[in-house]
């Protein structure tokens, strides 16, 4: 069975029992070809979600305010991906200056599966949006903690951290670090940070 037979169960474990989905990911030694093949997909389709949602909503001049970054796929790709990146750059430092011992591909894997989820969820919250918009309002506001929990337990297994509380702690600072770095690069390319707070 391959890993793309497997996405469904993965995926209602990664809900239940995430330190056990993300130690069934890393133990699968996932090529690094493959993972990198999957950060370009769940780029593209994070990009296209992202447009389509702004445009079912008739929000599609919050989409242009944003800059040519999320309106052209090139740049709008390279961003993405250079986000899920940078997220698993941060992940890995982080966590080894406390201490942990996690392998940077471990951490890309799994901050791409963590992608391809969310990925999944905001199609979700499209559709209800569209036909029961107050079942789509309340994903969207469990959709915040799913994401951190999802994200202290990845954290956590990549390094085998017990304390989820101090990871939470160390990735709050690790957000803002992310944010910072996120803010130079944009300005560096000429894109005002403060439009992407209006998307």
């Amino acid at each position: 069975m391959t890993l793309g037979d497997e996405v469904p169960q993965l995926l209602v474990t990664t809900l239940k029992e995430p330190q056990t989905a993300a130690r069934n990911l890393i133990t699968k030694r996932v090529p690094t070809q493959a993972i990198w093949l999957g950060l370009a997909l769940v780029s593209v389709m994070s990009l296209i979600v992202l447009q389509l949602s702004l445009m079912a909503v008739g929000d599609g001049q919050k989409l242009n305010s944003a800059g040519s970054v999320f309106r052209q796929p090139v740049t709008g790709t390279i961003f993405q991906a250079f986000s899920i990146l940078l997220i698993a750059v941060i992940m890995t430092l982080a966590g080894r200056v406390c201490g942990g011992k996690g392998r940077f591909v471990d951490a890309l894997l799994l901050v791409v599966w963590l992608e391809f989820i969310l990925t999944i969820l905001a199609v979700v919250q499209l559709v209800a949006l569209l036909l029961i918009p107050i079942v789509g309002i309340v994903l969207s506001v469990l959709a915040v903690p799913l994401f951190i929990w999802l994200r202290v337990s990845f954290t956590a297994t990549v390094h085998g951290f017990q304390n989820l509380l101090l990871v939470l702690l160390g990735l709050i600072g690790a957000f803002v670090l992310t944010a910072v770095a996120l803010a130079i690069v944009l300005v560096a390319v000429g894109i005002d940070p403060n439009l992407l707070t209006q998307v």
